[in-house]
């Protein structure tokens, strides 16, 4: 929300929760405004300190659930686009089926806010969902994997019309249905992991209401940027293991699919005992479900909560709607190797760390409804100029390509956080995993809308793989429809 002066954050937040709580008024809304807890913290306990022994933990969770989400997603291009050969339509439909369970994150939430195993209801979730995981990925360890669909590595520069019988005798027509398997195995893997992404989400949230005002913002910040860390560890792992001349790359070697889930699963152990041993949670008793359900609900119907909500959502599915020939066109039109991918992931995902930095230290007064009026249009512009260079072949590069992706990082970065700003102040005692859960669920569930509303926009079109790589003037045009709409 935009304010003329930093000074003016503590109406701002009293604002908030003003819209979530019943207000007497003739006690002049005493029981609403921001309590007055060490220089206007909103929980008892001082400024936390992740480094401690109580925390540790806490940084270590988000550190694994960032290699994971950072790593598997990653492997969608190079290994189901350049291995396997799945249509643009295949690709599209696994990189949202693989961070799915993102979009219910709130019942993950109420469901640790209510039943507590053993009397806490935060560790035992997260062991839970680690071992899940761990499973998932033991399961892709030891699943062997097929031949590639380009059995000669060479044919992938052949143009379709010029196949002879020698090389549609060694290619691997069934690799594509091979990737089914990966993906419902990648999904559950990330059921686990955002179990305990939404535990640890929860001790964030209680942690960042003790900070005092001055400091407001220092502990998620610190944590996401940790997470981003991570997620750039991921996708260097992915963009050097897996740019092999197997997977659309020119290294004279790489890791099967396989070998790289042994890396994984490996580096995923040490969570257990850090989970249970450095992180600090006291003993809760198990909810009155009806009341906790009927306060929820009053807070969903706040103007402060509903106003979030409706933004996230509806932005979320206009800033998320693109092409299914997107990804054919970056193997077969521009030839975007695995390692620039990656590296352009890396650089969007140093943007985005940047963005959330910017804003805790410097962007708290600034004008949020024009900086995401200006920043949209700008996005678009830029986006389908290069687009409609790259198709028409007036100018094609990998990095000119690449280029616009990782600069839209920047503010969404920026507006990601401020989210996060507003569900602190938002979430009430009892109720913070619920309450974080349900912002990042908005966000994640217009997604799935987004692609679903792509894939139905651009199914008369037909724009396979064959198509884009014959590379005519009726799929040029086709293409061009489809970034127009």
């Amino acid at each position: 929300m935009p304010v003329a002066s930093a000074d003016v954050d503590v109406p701002k937040r009293l604002s908030f929760l003003s819209g979530s709580q019943t207000k007497d008024f003739e006690d002049g809304y005493v029981p609403v405004k921001t309590p007055q807890l060490e220089d206007g913290a909103l929980r008892e306990g001082g400024m936390p300190v992740l480094t401690s022994k109580e925390n540790a933990g806490l940084l270590f969770q988000y550190a694994v659930v960032g290699l994971v989400y950072g790593l598997l997603p990653e492997t969608i291009y190079p290994f189901m686009q350049n291995y396997l050969n799945c249509s643009g339509a295949q690709v599209t439909a696994a990189s949202q089926l693989v961070v799915l369970p993102w979009s219910f994150k709130v019942f993950y939430g109420i469901l640790s806010d209510c039943r507590p195993i053993c009397g806490y209801r935060r560790r035992p979730y997260m062991l839970i969902g680690w071992g899940l995981c761990f499973l998932m990925l033991l399961i892709m360890c030891i699943m062997p994997i097929g031949k590639p669909y380009f059995t000669v590595p060479s044919d992938r520069d052949v143009d379709v019309a010029d196949y002879t019988p020698e090389i549609e005798a060694r290619i691997n027509h069934s690799a594509p249905d091979e990737g089914a398997k990966y993906v419902i195995i990648m999904l559950f893997c990330a059921v686990g992991y955002v179990l305990s992404d939404v535990c640890a989400d929860a001790i964030t949230c209680e942690l960042a209401q003790r900070e005092p005002i001055d400091k407001r913002g220092k502990t998620q910040s610190c944590i996401y940027t940790v997470r981003t860390a991570m997620v750039i560890f991921g996708e260097i792992l992915v963009g050097f293991f897996f740019n092999g001349e197997d997977y659309g790359g020119d290294f004279d070697f790489s890791l099967s699919f396989p070998q790289l889930m042994i890396i994984v699963a490996v580096l995923t152990l040490p969570v257990f005992p850090m989970t249970w041993f450095f992180i600090k949670e006291e003993k809760s008793e198990a909810a009155n479900v009806g009341e906790y359900i009927k306060n929820f609900w009053e807070l969903l119907c706040s103007r402060a909560m509903y106003q979030i909500i409706a933004y996230i959502f509806f932005s979320g599915i206009f800033a998320n709607i693109t092409y299914t020939g997107s990804s054919p066109v970056a193997s077969k039109m521009v030839g975007v190797t695995p390692i620039n991918s990656t590296l352009s992931d890396i650089l969007g995902n140093l943007l985005f760390a940047a963005g959330i930095m910017i804003t805790s230290k410097w962007g708290l007064h600034w004008n949020w409804r024009w900086m995401t009026v200006a920043t949209g249009a700008v996005v678009i512009i830029v986006d389908c100029t290069v687009s409609l260079l790259v198709i028409w072949d007036v100018f094609r590069s990998q990095w000119f390509w690449l280029g616009p992706p990782i600069a839209v990082q920047l503010p969404y970065g920026v507006g990601w956080i401020i989210s996060s700003f507003c569900v602190v102040e938002l979430a009430q005692i009892g109720n913070e995993a619920a309450v974080y859960g349900l912002i990042t669920t908005v966000s994640n569930v217009a997604q799935p809308f987004a692609t679903s509303i792509t894939l139905a926009i651009d199914s008369p079109f037909n724009v396979t793989n064959e198509r884009v790589q014959a590379d005519t003037h009726s799929v040029r045009l086709d293409i061009t429809y489809t970034i127009i709409i």
